[in-house]
Parts: structure tokens; C-alpha cells; sequence
């Protein structure tokens, strides 16, 4: 779907991104500090380029190799032991859980955010809160990924805020099919994981076996957002961010929700947010 903007500053990613679900069996698992590295030749003017729809075949490839290079989604390891061991309900998660979950993808995006140069986006509870709204309106209205953004139910999440917006200029989402809602903390993070991937290299593949065909190489409009960097002059600045998950049948939707700082600070959009 093409982007729309607020006064040519503001460019949303109405783009998601579905994929099965990674149920990766936790036997003798290596312990990491699971990450995201950029491979060379990912860097914002190539980025730029894709995200206006015009990648280069080197970005291409280099976001091949990123999508190659990154296992933890696809391999037995786990952040730790504790994690493989604690169970969630991913479509009904604690407090804690939710914001566990938010500073784990908030880690990652600020990890590869860090590569390129740029300021870390930020944890807030206005923002979680509102993610967790959001969430809501998909769930009651039953819509999922794969209706893709439920705009009337983001709008009305943001104006219940305080955000004076008038179309999707808060999330981007990922999403999956499952039987069941419970998994270990580790293959919730997996699955944040590789959304997030996703994401970030472009990639349109439903699993990690597609990885190298380049035909699923075509979508960077969430790395434009994820990154700052779509060609307006608030490229470069931070968001405010939180996470949530929805459920509707056996499809999932994570929605990675984040508010750009200069909307929080100006007036005309922000009419009772609180950071």
C-alpha cells in the first residue's frame, strides 16, 4: 500500500509481513546476546534508495546476506537458560512480560540502529500503552495481519492518547500462524526476532528456507521507518517505543509501535500524549 504523509514529514510503513511460526526445540541451547548486524553494503543511501523503490542489486544482496547472517531465529540457541524454562501466553501476556518483550525488540532496533550511525529510539509507557490499544482494537474487531493495518482502530488508539493523527503513523507489524498461544520467553523473542529481520532486510519469505531466493527481496518501506530514514527533513531523529500482540484465531500480530519525537513535541499533533 503507498505511504501517505502528514505535511511531507511524516512517512508511515503500511506494509506487513507474515510468517510461520519458529518453533525451534530448546535442547541443549547455546546461551548468546542474540543481535542484529548489518552486513557491508547496508547503509542509508542504499537504504533510501529501496525504500523510495529503487534498491540497487548490491543492496539486494547485502540484505541476502544479512537475512543469511543472522541465525538466531532459525538455530537452538537462547539468551538463557531461564528463558527456555518460562512459558507465556503470547496473546496474553503479564505487564512485565510486554514491556520484557518491548525492550528486547527495543535492543535489537537500537542495536542496528547504533551501526548506522544513529540515535537509539526509547522505551516509554505512553507509548507501550498505546501499543497495548492498539492491540485491542484488532483483537475486538477481529483484524489481523493479514487484513493488513487496521487504520480506523489505529486512529482511534492514537486519539484515545492524546495523538491528533489521522492515519497509520505509528506501527509496524509482523505476524504468524499458531496452534497454540503458549511457547517459551525464548520463542517469543525468536519471533520478534525474526519479524523484526524481516523487516530490516526486506525480506517477503513466510519462513527462514526461503532466504535465498531473491525474489522475496522487495519491501524496505519498515526499514525506511525502523531507521529514520525516508526522505523527509526528520530523517535521522528518534521515536518513542512499545509493543504489543494481538490474536484473532490461529494469526498473531505483533505490532511494533513507535511515535516520532517531533510529533510527540509539537502541538498540533500531540494533544495530551504522555511520553
Amino acid at each position: 500500500m503507498k505511504t501517505k504523509k502528514i505535511f511531507a514529514v511524516i512517512i508511515a510503513c503500511l506494509t506487513c509481513v507474515l510468517f510461520t511460526f519458529i518453533n525451534v526445540k530448546q535442547v541443549e541451547a547455546k546461551t548468546v546476546n542474540s543481535k542484529i548486524v548489518l552486513p557491508k553494503g547496508y547503509t542509508r543511501s542504499e537504504l533510501l534508495k529501496a525504500y523510495q523503490g529503487n534498491p540497487s542489486s548490491s543492496f539486494i544482496k547485502a540484505s541476502m546476506n544479512g537475512m543469511n547472517d543472522n541465525t538466531f531465529s532459525r538455530t537452538s540457541s537462547t539468551e538463557s537458560a531461564k528463558d527456555n524454562k518460562e512459558k507465556v501466553k503470547f496473546d496474553k501476556l503479564t505487564a512485565s512480560q510486554r514491556k520484557s518483550l518491548a525492550n528486547y525488540a527495543l535492543k535489537l532496533i537500537n542495536g542496528a540502529r547504533k551501526q548506522l550511525g544513529l540515535k537509539p529510539w526509547v522505551y516509554s509507557n505512553g507509548t507501550q500503552k498505546l501499543a497495548a490499544d492498539i492491540a485491542k482494537e484488532y483483537q475486538t474487531h477481529k483484524k489481523t495481519i493479514k487484513n493488513d493495518h487496521y487504520v480506523a482502530g489505529i486512529v482511534r488508539a492514537c486519539k484515545k492518547n492524546g495523538l491528533n493523527l489521522n492515519d497509520n503513523y505509528v506501527e509496524d507489524m509482523a505476524g504468524f500462524n499458531a496452534k497454540s498461544n503458549v511457547m517459551t520467553m525464548t520463542q517469543a523473542k525468536k519471533n520478534i526476532y525474526f519479524g523484526l529481520k524481516q523487516m530490516i532486510f526486506g525480506y517477503a519469505g513466510p519462513t527462514e528456507s526461503g532466504r535465498n531466493n531473491r525474489s522475496y527481496y522487495r519491501e524496505w518501506q519498515h526499514a525506511g521507518d525502523l531507521f529514520n530514514t525516508q526522505g523527509s527533513r526528520h530523517d535521522g531523529d528518534y521515536n518513542y517505543f512499545g509493543f504489543s500482540v494481538s490474536r484473532v484465531g490461529k494469526t498473531y500480530t505483533m505490532h511494533y509501535i513507535s511515535v516520532p519525537a517531533f510529533v510527540i513535541n509539537n502541538p498540533q499533533y500531540n494533544v495530551g500524549f504522555k511520553k
